[in-house]
């Protein structure tokens, strides 16, 4: 039995990568099986199930266990990436969501991926670098080398025709397509690279660039930072709206902040909390929480003054899939006081 994997976040490329695997699987194996899952006992069943028929295995977002199987085995699997933007972009046009809910689907892709991108067994192929090369007549043989498949070249150009090329019979150039010309051609929805579409607005556009762009799942531009600004964050004032620049205190205690349900990857992680107090709270007491499927960190604080703070808490994320809550509360009543320019800076803990 040979499973041929591929992982990718949402977007063009993972579309026509994930394409292009069927179709060497369909000129590798005839008959083949798909396993669309995220987790390792969905795996496992369906190999006991499916008595040794080839598979493709194809996840966005797969779970940590579901990773390090694959880095302990070391197979060989695509890893299929583009602009995070981009994928903003796609997803957008793919859906009826408009909100940072598209941020939180990519922000959890690509946590979920980032223990993928240094592995041996992968051939990463990022939408970027894939365009400025050859046609895909070269791309799909380098996956097929990359597989171990073995494709013959009539076996090759079968493949092509599901994956932009061309067909015999009709007007075609003398070479293959490169990737953005074949990607137009079998993507519902394409777009082109950096393609500001209206449905994104331009400030969930700026959001998705400070919080994404970090998290891309090229080690070659790793900070080690990932920055969630104030706009990501919703009022506990106003339940389901975002953050207002100024936090009004007064009042009885209760959740100021709460969100922004966005994905790290797994690991030790320091959380920075930075915000201004732009009006004294006199003593006032903040208790600071991060929860994910479970409680991650807590820390109470004690603003003296007016004036720019910041505290930290360690955590552990374990699960790159399950959404991160961060909950600023505020431990008794006010009369006065006033937060602004809250945001939250995770370091990578040594």
């Amino acid at each position: 039995m040979t499973i041929l994997f591929a992982f990718g976040m949402p977007g063009v490329m993972s579309s026509w990568g994930v394409a292009a695997v069927h179709a060497l699987a369909r000129e590798a194996f005839g008959d083949y099986s798909v396993i669309a899952t995220d987790t390792v006992d969905d795996l496992k069943q369906h190999v006991v199930a499916q008595s040794g028929m080839d598979a493709v295995l194809v996840s966005q977002f797969p779970e940590a266990r579901l990773s390090e199987l694959i880095l302990r085995v070391n197979v060989p699997f695509l890893l299929l990436l583009e602009d995070p933007i981009d994928a903003v972009s796609y997803l957008a046009r793919a859906t009826e969501q408009r909100d940072i809910g598209l941020v939180r689907a990519v922000s959890a892709s690509l946590a979920c991926l980032e223990p993928l991108a240094g592995a041996s067994g992968a051939l990463v192929l990022r939408r970027s670098e894939i365009d400025q090369g050859g046609s895909i007549d070269l791309l799909l043989k380098t996956m097929d080398k990359h597989f171990s498949t073995e494709l013959k070249l009539e076996q090759i150009a079968n493949a092509l025709l599901h994956v932009g090329m061309t067909p015999p019979g009709q007007p075609s150039r003398a070479e293959a397509p490169k990737l953005e010309e074949a990607a137009a051609a079998v993507i519902a929805g394409y777009l082109t690279p950096q393609e500001a579409v209206p449905e994104v607005s331009e400030g969930l556009r700026e959001i998705a660039k400070k919080v994404l762009r970090p998290l891309a799942c090229d080690r070659r531009q790793a900070t080690g930072n990932i920055f969630w600004p104030q706009e990501a964050f919703l009022s506990g004032d106003s339940l389901g709206n975002a953050l207002d620049d100024l936090v009004d205190l007064t009042g009885g205690a209760r959740c100021l902040i709460y969100g922004p349900y966005l994905h790290l990857p797994t690991g030790r992680w320091n959380a920075r909390f930075l915000f201004d107090v732009e009006e004294d709270c006199y003593g006032q007491i903040f208790t600071l929480e991060i929860h994910a499927t479970d409680l991650l960190g807590k820390l109470r604080v004690c603003p003296q003054g007016t004036g720019s703070f910041e505290a930290a808490v360690p955590v552990e994320v374990v699960d790159p899939r399950a959404p991160i809550e961060v909950r600023v509360m505020m431990d008794s009543g006010a009369i006065e006081g006033r937060l602004s320019a809250w945001s939250v800076e995770w370091l990578r803990a040594a």
